[in-house]
């Protein structure tokens, strides 16, 4: 749900002109990515001492993760960046999810 949130803002699908909406706004998707983003680390960090675990969180629910923080406009990342260390944290891995 949150991913369909995200992609009514990308101006290059031209039904969404008119689907604008306050909901899909940065100002109210960006507290939801980044409660998904503090899950997501926090599954990471309790498996950190299980290295299968660990790989296999971040196959499959980085993927996903990723794309929703990466689908935002580039200032909107870097405002994000600024002003919130999981996203910042993400920022600094995020090379990990294009192998």
């Amino acid at each position: 749900m949150l991913e369909t949130r995200i992609c009514a803002n990308n101006p290059s699908l031209p039904m969404n002109i008119y689907r604008r909406s306050g909901s899909s706004s940065i100002d109210v998707l960006f507290p939801e990515i980044e409660k998904c983003l503090v899950s997501y680390y926090s599954l990471l960090d309790d498996c950190k001492d299980f290295p299968e675990w660990h790989e296999k969180i971040q196959k499959e629910l980085g993927s996903t993760v990723s794309y929703l923080c990466l689908s935002i406009d580039e200032d909107s990342r870097n405002s994000a960046v600024e002003v919130s260390e999981i996203y910042r944290r993400f920022d600094l891995e995020k090379q990990i999810y294009f192998k």
